[in-house]
């Protein structure tokens, strides 16, 4: 059996120094990686930890057995809230393995807040839909669904977007059986992967000292927010 990855501990904004320097990516991407290559992990709309093996094998067990609707999962088998993750919660997770502060917003907030705002109070740059811009480690914000970049591939001459790798925890029709939950995509059109791309987010600990100058578009204004998808 593949060892499980205990959590504990909550994220905690305020814990990174004043005047630390910027953080590579690699630790982000290694603890999503290991998420994905070691743990069993089902997708439950509300999930939000990963427990031990016997936590993750009774929620798998559950969900092979029920079958609920993706929208039910949670309140079908309660035995998934000890091992179990929804897209948002994925990424929260995600850094706080890796030692960032990170703490935990849904997609309807990463999408509705203004930019000051998610900079000021959850420490996260907002790089709008500028893909010439995104980097490894970045959170891809979709209508109800985030992704974490793993890699920009570079652009190919007469392409009109960018593709990529990304990691995410989903319950699309991709996944076949329980705790399949985290997947990687590779090659994606980054721009229309759940629907349009609707923003970037940066963790500001991950930020380079001088980002790169924003491509020449006018900024769009704070876009209307779609319900979250629990198939997603």
């Amino acid at each position: 059996m593949r060892r499980m990855v205990k959590v504990f501990g909550t994220a905690i904004f305020g814990l990174v120094l004043a005047g630390a320097g910027p953080v590579p990516a690699d630790g982000v991407l290694a603890v999503a990686s290991r998420l994905l290559d070691e743990a069993e992990i089902s997708y439950v709309y509300g999930g939000y930890q990963v427990g031990d093996g016997e936590a993750c094998k009774t929620c798998n067990v559950c969900l092979t057995e029920n079958k609920p609707v993706p929208s039910k999962r949670l309140k079908t088998c309660p035995a998934c809230r000890s091992c179990s993750l929804d897209c948002s919660h994925f990424t929260e997770l995600v850094f706080r393995e890796a030692g960032l502060p990170y703490p935990y917003l849904d997609t309807a907030l990463m999408l509705g807040l203004s930019a000051d705002r998610l900079k000021g109070s959850y420490g996260l740059l907002d790089l709008d839909v500028d893909l010439g811009r995104s980097a490894p480690g970045d959170l891809l914000v979709y209508d109800g669904h985030v992704v974490l970049l793993e890699k920009r591939h570079e652009q190919v001459k007469g392409q009109p977007t960018f593709r990529g790798d990304i990691v995410h925890a989903t319950g699309g029709k991709d996944i076949k059986t329980p705790g399949e939950g985290i997947q990687r995509e590779r090659f994606i059109d980054l721009a229309h992967f759940r629907g349009p791309l609707r923003r970037i987010l940066r963790v500001a600990a991950l930020a380079p000292l001088d980002l790169p100058k924003k491509s020449a578009e006018p900024r769009r204004k704070l876009r209307p927010v779609a319900k979250s998808n629990p198939n997603d």
